[in-house]
């Protein structure tokens, strides 16, 4: 009995300390913007339109294999016929020690359900080809998967799962990867009016998931997915996208990935000239000697050929009061709906945790249930009912706070 006591006294004790620490942390991040990384464009490990693909079909420092089509504006993975593979993956390795990917899709189809799937890539080496959604299994790395079939017949796709491997792990088709799964979430990406926008950010041995759900052309309209903590990834890999089709075919079109390398705070971002080989340097700063010498002689030759347009004033050159104060208003407005999203994004973490801490404790009482068969229920099983009923208040109370 005692011991039945302890127990609901820790978990009780437990449920208590990470939800004050989950809004400490709400509040520190919210008041603490500037605790914010540093976001560094890397051009060589991303592509967008829209002059994405050059004359000869090819995407600069990218490989594309197997069905992938790369256009002026995007890359079709596949396309929709059935059993296509395809794939795009960086050609060189990236050594970031915290990134963020930015990526823009499209996944679309006739039919009511579509198959097979979309896969984003951090890998040790190029998975060009295979049976996981168009690249190779036993990979090392991490994958996040967009599921379009429901191979369970679960009901439970289309959902977004993240699956890491060590290089060893073979990938649990038939139950659609859920036993396998670090995290997952349930989001329909199929079929909707704007782009997908996935937001995958690895910090601190932390990776968070984003989604925009393409209901709204906010590019920035993100929810929260799911987060895997103390998650350890190759020090060095390869960023990949790849797609498969079955029975049921989808279009699969990625528009743009963008990748960020991160800085922590207080921490010199790496200089972009000391990364560029001497000898690429001084081949730049001479074209861009050229340029700026013919740019000069361009500007005498329109000097002399129009004399009357040089020291015409120019107008609009600064903006008016009154164009200032309407722009501060609308700048601060913005500011304030980019501060609330933000809240809501953390609420949802923390509603997310507190899902998982009911569950774990009605699986108690659910034990408890069975072993005492039908006598009268003891007092550590009325303390759990208490515990818990106390939980579902509290995620009541956290919905409408949202």
């Amino acid at each position: 009995m005692a011991v039945c006591n302890a127990r609901v006294f820790i978990l009780s004790f437990l449920t208590a300390v990470i939800f004050h620490r989950s809004l400490a942390n709400v509040a520190a991040e919210g008041s603490t913007s500037e605790e914010s990384p540093h976001r560094r464009f890397e051009y060589k490990y991303s592509f967008k339109g829209p002059h994405l693909s050059q004359s000869d079909g090819s995407i600069p420092f990218w490989i594309h294999s197997g069905n992938a089509i790369p256009s002026a504006d995007q890359v079709r993975i596949t396309p929709s016929l059935r059993s296509q593979r395809g794939s795009v993956w960086t050609k060189n390795k990236v050594s970031f020690e915290h990134w963020e990917a930015e990526v823009t899709f499209r996944v679309s189809g006739r039919g009511r359900m579509g198959a097979d799937g979309l896969a984003l890539w951090f890998t040790s080496e190029q998975g060009l080809d295979g049976p996981v959604y168009g690249a190779a299994d036993t990979w090392n790395g991490i994958g996040v998967f967009f599921d379009s079939f429901d191979n369970d017949g679960k009901k439970n796709n289309p959902a977004i799962l993240v699956v890491g491997n060590n290089g060893n792990l073979v990938y649990d088709h038939q139950n659609d990867g859920n036993t396998q799964a670090l995290g997952t979430c349930l989001r329909d990406f199929r079929n909707k009016p704007y782009p997908i926008r996935a937001k995958i950010t690895y910090y601190r041995k932390t990776l968070t998931v984003f989604i925009n759900n393409g209901f709204t052309p906010d590019k920035e309209d993100y929810e929260f997915c799911t987060k895997v903590e103390n998650m350890i990834i190759p020090t060095e890999g390869f960023f990949g996208i790849s797609a498969a089709t079955g029975g049921l075919a989808d279009d699969h079109d990625v528009l743009s990935f963008l990748l960020f390398r991160l800085t922590e705070p207080g921490q010199q971002p790496p200089s972009v000239d000391s990364e560029i080989p001497k000898e690429q340097k001084d081949k730049y700063q001479e074209e861009f000697q050229n340029f700026q010498q013919e740019l000069d002689k361009k500007k005498e030759e329109f000097q002399k050929e129009h004399p009357n347009v040089q020291g015409e004033p120019i107008d609009d050159l600064y903006e008016s009061v009154n164009d200032r104060e309407i722009r501060q208003v609308f700048e601060g407005q913005n500011r304030i709906h980019l501060e609330i999203k933000q809240l809501n994004r953390q609420l949802a973490m923390i509603l997310d945790e507190q899902r998982r801490y009911v569950s774990v404790i009605t699986d108690e009482i659910a034990k408890k249930g069975t072993s005492a068969g039908s006598g009268q229920p003891d007092s550590a099983s009325q303390q759990l009912s208490s515990v818990i009923s106390t939980q579902q208040e509290l995620l009541r109370n956290l919905n409408e706070l949202r």
